[in-house]
């Protein structure tokens, strides 16, 4: 696993803005919450390099998708069917 000088990894930095697009998309996270997010993973992208940035935002799209993708499926089986 590879870390940048402040001590984070893609793999966090993947898992932190999915976990945390995910919260915006349903609303869990307020607007305001989610604008101080945004900014505060442009700041941690600099971190990384110009290649670490650009596989990150494919793995970052993909498991954003997959993982909504989970909760959908789960919120239409949670609904009772008449």
């Amino acid at each position: 696993m590879l870390f940048t000088a402040c001590g984070d990894s893609p793999e966090k930095f993947v898992n932190d803005v999915v976990d945390s697009g995910i919260k915006c998309e349903t609303h869990e996270y307020d607007e305001a919450k989610c604008d101080q997010l945004a900014v505060e993973f442009r700041t941690r992208n600099h971190n990384f390099t110009e290649e670490e940035q650009k596989r990150i935002q494919k793995q970052v799209v993909e498991k954003f998708f997959i993982e909504l993708k989970k909760l959908n499926d789960k919120n239409a089986k949670a609904v009772p069917t008449l």
